[in-house]
């Protein structure tokens, strides 16, 4: 075996940013376009047909589909699951030329006033999950960028939420004891992603926010809806889709 030295050893960061775009996006030749959208949480529930009833399509590749809406080029990932999964989506999206992104997920509601199918877009995260740690060890804030929750509240005036969300890693902790917890720390909502989405696309270079549909509520003891929380990813899909296409002039 030849010897090694140590000035012949590639970066490993660089090396695995490589890989990481190999195992996303092998099979997309050159950039994305600069606006995506990254649906978050439960893979079932997203399907590249709902998408084709709504924009242009012009190729599915395996983890993004390429299409058109309102004139604009756009980018749809497939659902990543968990703050890991979703900020190497992010991470490794910001390195082929995205620049800004909206995440469509869902919540638990702890605000008494979210009800299921109702959409939330947080000003910013509470980062209670190991991701976000991993990228900053500083305090640093997981804001969302206030020009896109502007045109997410402009696209669909007077009937968002806003506030904070809080973002945990392990899906077994949610027990009673963090629901007041978060009820004391004033938070609207509980996810999996978006301290990571939006801590990530900072330090990216990406301008980002994310819609929450409420699935349940679990500081009030009540179930999902399946009807409520259909309707609501339905509209969470066509407002994003509005945000950054017919307010692209303001984005860009």
């Amino acid at each position: 075996m030849p010897d090694v030295l140590p000035g012949d050893v590639p970066e490993w960061g660089s090396t695995f940013k490589a890989i990481a775009d190999g195992w996303l996006f092998s099979d997309v030749d050159g950039p994305l376009p600069p606006v995506a959208i990254l649906p978050l949480e439960n893979p079932d529930l997203y399907d590249r047909a709902d998408w084709e009833k709504r924009v242009e399509i012009e190729r599915h590749h395996r983890s993004v589909s390429i299409a058109r809406h309102g004139g604009r080029r756009i980018a749809i990932l497939t659902a990543k699951l968990g703050a890991p999964a979703a900020a190497m989506a992010v991470q490794a999206a910001a390195a082929r030329g995205v620049r800004t992104l909206i995440g469509l997920g869902y919540c638990g509601a702890i605000e008494d006033g979210l009800g299921c199918g109702d959409l939330l877009v947080p000003t910013g995260a509470v980062a209670a999950e190991g991701t976000s740690i991993a990228h900053t060890r500083e305090r640093y804030p997981a804001v969302a960028d206030h020009r896109l929750v502007r045109a997410l509240h402009d696209s669909a005036p007077g009937s968002l939420h806003d506030g904070l969300v809080y973002s945990l890693d392990a899906v077994f902790t949610q027990d009673s004891g963090l629901i007041e917890r978060c009820r004391r720390l004033r938070v609207s909502g509980i996810d999996m992603e978006t301290s990571a989405v939006l801590t990530v696309a900072r330090l990216s270079g990406v301008r980002a926010a994310t819609v929450l549909v409420a699935s349940d509520h679990p500081g009030l003891g009540l179930h999902t809806d399946g009807t409520l929380l259909g309707a609501g990813m339905d509209r969470a899909m066509g407002l994003a889709l509005e945000a950054v296409t017919g307010r692209a002039a303001e984005l860009d």
